[in-house]
């Protein structure tokens, strides 16, 4: 009844003002929008009642349909902020009664067939973890296996097409778009909650996990050809989330001082981490399972590493715990409860399934490998790193001034990328060619880069010294961040960081690979 009287409000305020700029427009609005719109809404409505009979999933969907199409409106021709955040609480509410009506699978297909998506998308995209239904795991994996596989399509990611033989290359692909984004999420996550000294099981897995599809397909070795690839799939599925958008109270007081405090608050976030990336790695398992699709024998490969490393990373996670003493009964709560650890037989049952299943298609170097890292796993705990007591003040400064000048350059480098990107659409659009939603935003973000690199650059030519023009880029990036070229924000460093890893742990593989064949021979 309340949504009732807020939509007669809002009818009365919109014949109101097409009658103050011209009686004609009311007079179309009557004779020919309102008779359209029914004509599209009335057959839904009735398809919907005979459906859902007796539910009042049909009125519901009706009703957030209204919600949506007001929040399209342009918020400055509306004169009442209250009524606009009413109507925001009403989508909120109504989005969760369609849901305990119906399945999340159900409710994006009415979603889709009432012209919501996108707000469905950007609702109960918060909400993927922690999830208690394999089912809605497997929904939201297969959605943007989807999703992505269009989009690859449709941004011509790839130049060279015949790298699709078949669908199931294509699905793969998608695959390892998911993965690479629940590697950046993960990645961006940590950082926003102040963790950066992981060990080293850590980082190799969340490296593999972003940017180990470089290593599977040589066509996203380039840093233009991954970074397109990586754009892609954030414009795409950007509404997906895995973690809370807001950190934990104790991220912002920074007036603690115990570091066991610190240890152990930051013990917690990683316990979340991985206990969010092994239930999407298990739900994609499930999803597989269920609908009995093929595999690729590169996916599975990626995979079976993945799930190697992020055992790897459980088992030393929890055999350092364990070292402590307190926590013991959480330890043996999450050896109980299989969905927090990566139990080692269900390790090896998932690769005997892969051998039997995909046969000689799939890697064997890559399975004994994995098996070997689940036999040796636990045997030493996470390594943290050492520092020094006796630096000084010049050892520390230079170290800064390193490491801000190789973010520069590689800033540059990925600003220079951008530049010629650009070129290459604006070349694109004067032979006719339609650009993208992406590609426009692609343009007008580089540009804006582009124009707000001048004051950075006025400010580096100041006369003072190296340490002088760190110490202004950490206060620009501090407290006025919009001035920083997006090339140069953690966020894409990060990324360039991540890719000169899984490089380098992937030459190190193939040595020590070498290297053991080398001493079987002899």
């Amino acid at each position: 009844m309340s949504l009732s009287v807020k939509e007669n409000l809002l009818g009365e305020h919109i014949e109101r003002e097409l009658s103050a700029r011209n009686p004609r427009l009311l007079h179309w609005f009557r004779t020919v929008e309102l008779p359209r719109i029914a004509g599209l809404f009335i057959p839904l409505f009735q398809k919907w009642s005979m459906e859902y009979a007796g539910s009042g999933v049909a009125g519901t969907i009706l009703a957030i349909s209204c919600c949506a199409a007001i929040r399209k409106l342009d918020p400055g021709r509306i004169s009442r902020p209250l009524f606009c955040i009413s109507i925001e609480d009403a989508l909120v509410k109504l989005m969760n009664l369609s849901h305990s009506l119906v399945s999340l699978d159900k409710l994006h297909h009415l979603a889709s067939e009432a012209g919501f998506e996108e707000d469905f998308l950007l609702h109960f995209g918060r909400k993927v973890l922690p999830c208690k239904n394999t089912e809605d795991i497997e929904f939201w994996v297969g959605l943007v296996r989807k999703k992505l596989s269009a989009a690859f399509y449709r941004e011509s990611v790839f130049t060279h097409r015949h790298m699709f033989h078949n669908k199931v290359q294509e699905n793969s692909l998608a695959t390892f778009g998911l993965f690479a984004y629940l590697g950046r999420e993960t990645r961006l996550y940590l950082s926003g909650m102040g963790i950066k000294d992981l060990d080293k099981q850590t980082k190799d897995f969340l490296s593999y996990l972003e940017c180990g599809s470089l290593v599977i397909y040589p066509e996203l070795s380039t840093l233009s050809e991954y970074q397109l690839f990586m754009e892609v799939v954030t414009d795409e599925i950007g509404w997906l989330h895995f973690y809370p958008v807001v950190g934990f109270e104790w991220c912002q007081d920074r007036r603690r001082s115990k570091q066991r405090m610190i240890q152990a608050e930051k013990e917690i976030v990683l316990y979340k981490v991985l206990t969010a990336c092994y239930d999407v790695i298990s739900g994609f398992a499930h999803y597989s399972h269920s609908r009995k699709q093929p595999m690729d024998s590169n996916l599975l490969e990626f995979l079976l590493h993945c799930q190697s490393l992020l055992a790897t990373c459980m088992k030393d996670y929890w055999a350092a715990y364990d070292e402590i003493g307190e926590p013991q009964k959480l330890v043996e709560r999450s050896v109980s409860e299989p969905k927090y650890l990566v139990a080692e037989h269900s390790s090896k049952d998932w690769i005997k399934r892969g051998k039997d299943q995909y046969g000689p298609r799939v890697n064997n170097e890559a399975i004994s490998s994995a098996v070997e890292n689940e036999i040796t796993v636990g045997n030493s705990g996470p390594a943290s790193p050492i520092k020094p007591s006796d630096e000084n003040f010049l050892q520390k400064s230079s170290r800064k001034v390193i490491s801000a000048s190789a973010n520069v350059w590689m800033g540059t480098q990925l600003l220079f990328i951008d530049m010629l990107d650009v070129v290459g659409l604006l070349k694109k659009q004067l032979r006719g060619c339609k650009m993208t939603e992406r590609e426009k935003k692609k343009i007008k973000k580089t540009l804006v880069d582009f124009a707000t690199l001048v004051p950075v650059i006025i400010l580096m030519l100041l006369p003072v010294s190296a340490v002088g023009h760190a110490a202004m880029l950490a206060a620009i990036k501090k407290y006025m961040p919009c001035l920083i070229p997006s090339p140069y924000t953690s966020e894409r460093l990060g990324l360039v960081k991540q890719i000169k890893r899984i490089k380098k742990m992937e030459l190190q593989r193939r040595s020590s690979i070498q290297d053991a064949s080398t001493r079987l021979v002899v």
